[in-house]
Parts: structure tokens; C-alpha cells; sequence
């Protein structure tokens, strides 16, 4: 309000303080696992337990990764993301609904946002960026040319002249338990009535 004259709603100062709240804890508990999707929902009730080994690996030191998700119901759907550095620090997530006609689209938009932030945030790492996906078929579509559907060739046109602005984005596809914060964030996203984009 003051630097910016922007006054927030209360849904999102909410968002921004359990976001915060929940980093705070990842960084702060190392040896305790929280309950993401419960946290969402009511943290008093998240229950934390002992650390299980993840699909989630981290990236080798100069590097950046990125995991992304979408989802989708019949009513809505959604993408979220979250950039995290060697160190497990979170440089940057977004969050939001989107108007793709399946989770496995959704999924390249939110590939295509995380080039954006990459590319904002001016990425300047000595390594290369891991973008890790949720959907095995978006996977496939961005491994083997030749299996992407036609109907998606703008998107991919799209994805192909961020691809050309970042150093180098090595894909591959997560294991179930190593998205666990990009589904938590998707799943918010779809009942968002705007995306969401944080970085420092």
C-alpha cells in the first residue's frame, strides 16, 4: 500500500503468510516432513512426521530446477511450479488457474511460466536447469518431436523460443513422491481467480 499503492485482498495476504509460513518450516525443520496439502487446508492440523526418503533429488551445485504441475477436474483446472537452487532454496513459485483443455496441457503452460520466471529472474547459474514434470506424456511430447500433437504446435513454438533464451533445460520426469509442493501448489491454483508469481 505504501511503495506501491496495490491493496492486497485478504485471500491473498492469507496465501502470502501460509506460503511463507510453510517455506519457513521446510528450511527451519529438516528432519520433519509436513503434510503440504494439509497445510492448505487448516496448518493447526498438519501433522509432520519423520523424513521419508522422496522422488525429489537435488540439483548439482550451480544449477537450477524447476518442477512443475498441472491439474485438472471437470470443473476447473490448474498449474503450479517451484524453483529450487542446490541448497533446497526456493528462488521463485507461481501458482494459478488456466484454461487448458487437459492437466497434460496444463502441465506445458506451466513449463512455458517457468521459462518466463527463469528468464526474469535472469538465471545466471554456472549449470544447466532440470525441469522436472509430473505428466508422463508432456514428458514424452518434449523428448520426441514427433509424438506432439498437432493441436499444440503454437504452445510448442511457444516453449521452443523460451528454450532458446535460457543456457540449457535437461528434462526429465519426477517420481510420484517428488512433486509433492508443485501438486500442492496446482491444486491451490484451480481455485485462484489469478496466477500468482513470486520470486527473490
Amino acid at each position: 500500500m505504501v511503495f506501491e499503492r496495490k491493496v492486497l485482498s485478504m485471500d491473498t495476504l492469507i496465501f502470502h503468510s501460509k506460503m511463507r509460513a510453510l517455506l519457513w518450516v521446510i528450511a527451519a525443520f529438516d528432519e520433519c516432513m509436513v503434510q503440504e496439502r494439509s497445510w492448505w487446508l487448516c496448518p493447526s492440523k498438519c501433522r509432520f512426521s519423520k523424513p521419508i526418503t522422496l522422488g525429489w533429488r537435488y540439483p548439482p551445485h550451480g544449477w537450477l530446477k524447476y518442477n512443475v504441475s498441472g491439474m485438472a477436474t471437470e470443473e476447473a483446472m490448474g498449474y503450479g511450479s517451484m524453483l529450487r537452487d542446490e541448497d533446497e532454496l526456493v528462488r521463485a513459485l507461481f501458482l494459478g488457474p488456466c484454461d487448458a483443455i487437459d492437466a497434460d496441457s496444463a502441465e506445458l503452460g506451466a513449463i512455458i511460466i517457468a521459462l518466463d520466471v527463469i528468464i526474469e529472474i535472469g538465471w545466471s547459474g554456472i549449470g544447466s536447469i532440470i525441469g522436472e514434470n509430473g505428466s508422463l506424456v508432456a514428458y514424452n511430447w518434449l523428448l520426441n518431436k514427433d509424438r506432439r500433437p498437432w493441436s499444440q504446435q503454437a504452445t510448442f513454438a511457444d516453449l521452443e523460443r523460451r528454450l532458446a533464451c535460457v543456457h540449457e533445460v535437461t528434462f526429465s520426469k519426477a517420481k510420484p513422491n517428488g512433486i509433492e509442493m508443485a501438486n500442492t501448489l496446482a491444486a491451490a491454483g484451480m481455485k485462484r481467480l489469478g496466477m500468482f508469481k513470486a520470486w527473490w
